[in-house]
């Protein structure tokens, strides 16, 4: 299963499920150093970052960003 951080407020973190469901997690479940935006994935009963969907999310959003200011 996959989720992306939406936001975090003191010791949860709002995901989105793939579905579009929203879920939240407490912060000691999700790897150090996770933060909004983040791409995680639960293998095993544990959360992972995956750095490389999080960073291809990353650049298009900074792509749209940069084509709406210009």
């Amino acid at each position: 299963m996959q989720y992306i951080i939406d936001r975090i407020e003191q010791e949860i973190a709002i995901c989105e499920e793939e579905s579009g469901r929203t879920v939240t997690f407490s912060l000691e479940e999700l790897p150090m150093g996770a933060r909004e935006g983040d791409v995680l994935l639960k293998i095993n009963g544990t959360f992972q970052i995956d750095e490389e969907e999080t960073n291809q999310r990353r650049k298009k959003m900074r792509e749209k960003l940069s084509r709406l200011i210009k």
